[in-house]
């Protein structure tokens, strides 16, 4: 009887024991569940705010970049605007010193056009400088080759720099604004070498001193040397790497074929060599008696286009919107048409494609001479199958080269040739 019992008493005890387990584990259990599903709580709330942050962040992002294209938009249109008025400022100044023969200014008119140049030297420069800001968010820069002056070049970035060469106690010794010595390369580019070096030669030059600019030409290539007198550096070479941007500039020199050099001169100056490519003589005279239609809605830029014409032995014929043009074009057949871009109504991308499936005027050359000069301007002017594209301000040299080679490839010009 007694192991009986006992054996009841360990039986009831291990049931009690069990049932004490059983309930334990289900706390436990329904702890665990209780955690796990705050935890479950606290991680879908965490990814919410997660989503929540990275939506912001993504909006943000658009938002900076709608800013960002916004602000490159608005560049492109202040030098598009600037680029029409500037045509006429610098075109006017440049014929007006094309024929100093013919045509002699007194020296009150010379230095007044001095300050004309001056002026729109500084004005040239800004928009450049967009162009760069441009280009850069862009992460692309267009070359073109076109035969630029660079005494006129030099010329123009001097004047552009007087202020902050004044500013910073520096004389800007520069060779004179006569024609001459011309290189192959982008004029844009060109420019914005020689500005980039004058601007490195000014930085490190005290005030008093004089930054010195030569030309010459030395075989096949024509040679722009700045003489900065001040070289605190042991190895002038290494001004090429200065916040200024001379690195980009020698790369751009080198894309055009030619180079930066740097050396210490014999009395102990920075010289800084930029060489490029020399051109040929520019073409001075059209071919006599060629008609060329000039369809331009700014009259200031036409009434250039005439002085440039009639200098050039040229008739030209204008028109100030598309459709006039395209009339123009059906009963003139003209032997060129000029053709600016950014026309009311009807721009000049569909004004070209008129001309180009009107038997009547599919086969005359077409010649973009347009104020749209970014990067993505001119890969779609080249796309367009433009014969030349010409950005303003206009540079009478590269515009002569172009309306020459345009005008020589035409049927009336074979055939005046094999006549003569």
């Amino acid at each position: 009887m007694d192991i009986v019992l006992l054996v009841l008493a360990l039986a009831l005890t291990g049931a009690a024991a069990g049932i004490w387990m059983w309930l334990r584990t289900r706390r436990i259990a329904a702890g665990l569940h209780r955690r796990n599903a705050g935890l479950e709580r606290q991680v879908a709330e965490r990814t919410a705010a997660l989503r929540r942050a990275l939506s912001v962040a993504d909006a943000d992002s658009r938002r900076l970049a709608e800013d960002n294209r916004a602000k490159t938009e608005l560049l492109r249109a202040i030098g598009r605007e600037l680029r029409t008025p500037l045509t006429t400022v610098m075109g006017f100044s440049q014929w007006l010193q094309a024929n100093p023969d013919a045509d002699p200014l007194t020296h009150r008119q010379s230095e007044a056009l001095r300050q004309i140049e001056a002026a729109g030297g500084v004005l040239w420069a800004l928009v450049e400088e967009a162009d760069d800001v441009i280009a850069a968010h862009e992460a692309v820069c267009m070359l073109s080759a076109q035969r630029v002056d660079m005494r006129l070049a030099l010329r123009q970035v001097c004047d552009g720099l007087e202020p902050q060469a004044r500013a910073a106690g520096v004389v800007l010794a520069c060779p004179p604004p006569t024609s001459g010595l011309g290189v192959v390369g982008d004029p844009a580019r060109v420019r914005h070498i020689l500005r980039r070096l004058m601007l490195n030669a000014i930085r490190h030059t005290p005030a008093g001193g004089t930054v010195r600019l030569e030309l010459e030409r030395i075989d096949d290539r024509v040679v722009t040397t700045v003489f900065d007198p001040d070289c605190a550096l042991d190895d002038p070479v290494d001004r090429l790497a200065c916040p200024l941007g001379v690195t980009t500039a020698r790369q751009l020199a080198e894309r055009m074929g030619g180079g930066i050099a740097a050396a210490i001169g014999a009395e102990g100056e920075a010289i800084f060599a930029l060489s490029l490519p020399a051109a040929g003589a520019a073409p001075v005279e059209g071919r006599q008696g060629a008609v060329v239609l000039y369809i331009e809605d700014s009259l200031a830029n036409i009434a250039l286009l005439r002085q440039v014409a009639d200098g050039l032995g040229l008739t030209l014929y204008s028109a100030t919107s598309g459709p006039e043009g395209l009339d123009l074009a059906r009963s003139l057949r003209p032997d060129l048409v000029l053709l600016d871009i950014g026309l009311p109504g009807m721009d000049g991308y569909e004004v070209k494609t008129h001309l180009g499936l009107d038997p009547a005027t599919c086969g005359i050359p077409v010649l973009a001479l347009t104020a749209a000069a970014s990067p993505s301007d001119i890969r779609k002017g080249r796309a367009a199958g433009f014969d030349a594209y010409l950005t303003k301000p206009l540079d009478l040299p590269a515009l002569a080269t172009a309306l020459n080679g345009a005008l020589r490839s035409t049927p009336a010009a074979a055939s005046a040739t094999s006549a003569a």
